[in-house]
């Protein structure tokens, strides 16, 4: 059978509001992008706290715009609404489609309007990567489906997503909008990193900190158990892959992941204990990098 959600459903507001919390506060994965690594909010923001507040009050409303399989669209949502309602800046744009001669050539993540009057232009992802190679290049580190590269994403972030706003077809569709001109752009690459299991921590070139996940095999996972018995074990639902497990998610016995069928999926697992919540990584045996 397979494994049991036993975190918090989609529809409740507890798990969606601890990633609320997670994406104001959390840096970005490296250090010297356009904007830099620093977070939207102190996590002693006083103003977080007022946040979380009123998305539990208004929780129907946020619900509406979240999406339910994409942790990139539901990052962006989150995002979104926490520039809204927690830094009081208004979203003049997103997904902002820019054309040349009637064919799409890419869009604008964000376009947002400070209490100043300034005009950002905000390209966002969340992004779980891998450490695959004895390397800490940008391309060392995977995505769990095996296609998408640290590397890859940063130089399309870097040569194409974030100068669109510059070119004379953006000014075009930007007009519509009341944005004469953009102030200033920004790339907000959250996310987690993971290293093999029992290797050291490290962080990627220009890495804002070490990889705090861990990722092995699904062959080795049997080991894993064993290693950490008193361990409390949470599968992550899906798109709520945002930091820490939840503090009313179950769990699930260490027996119960032994007895589940061979994964066809990677499966984000923590590892919650007294020192705290420890993300896991298990692929599949057969998982080609």
């Amino acid at each position: 059978m397979p494994i049991a959600t036993v975190s918090p459903t989609l529809d409740e507001p507890n798990g969606w509001l601890d990633a609320l919390r997670w994406v104001m506060t959390r840096p970005g994965l490296i250090t010297d992008l356009p904007g830099g690594p620093s977070p939207l909010m102190r996590a002693d923001d006083p103003r977080l706290d007022d946040l979380l507040a009123h998305t539990r009050a208004v929780w129907p409303t946020l619900k509406q715009r979240l999406h339910r399989r994409k942790l990139g669209l539901a990052f962006e949502s989150l995002i979104a609404w926490g520039m809204v309602h927690g830094l009081g800046w208004e979203i003049v744009g997103r997904d902002v489609q820019v054309f040349e001669d009637k064919r799409t050539v890419g869009a604008l993540d964000l376009v947002v309007r400070d209490p100043s009057g300034a005009v950002t232009h905000w390209e966002l992802a969340y992004k779980l990567y891998l450490q695959c190679e004895d390397s800490r290049d940008w391309d060392s580190w995977l995505g769990p489906a095996g296609r998408d590269r640290l590397g890859i994403k940063l130089r399309h972030m870097l040569t194409h997503q974030l100068p669109l706003s510059s070119r004379p077809e953006a000014v075009e569709a930007l007009r519509p909008l009341g944005v004469d001109a953009i102030d200033h752009r920004r790339i907000m690459l959250q996310g987690s990193l993971f290293t093999p299991w029992g290797a050291t921590a490290v962080a990627p070139v220009d890495g804002h900190q070490p990889a705090e996940g861990r990722w092995l095999r699904e062959a080795d996972l049997p080991r894993l158990l064993d290693t950490y018995p008193e361990a409390r074990w949470v599968p992550r639902t899906k798109p709520l892959w945002f930091g820490p497990a939840p503090d009313d998610a179950d769990g699930i016995s260490a027996d119960a992941l032994r007895r589940r069928p061979p994964l066809e999926h990677a499966l984000l697992l923590s590892r919650v204990d007294e020192q705290g919540d420890h993300l896991v990584f298990v692929v599949p045996s057969a998982w080609n990098r």
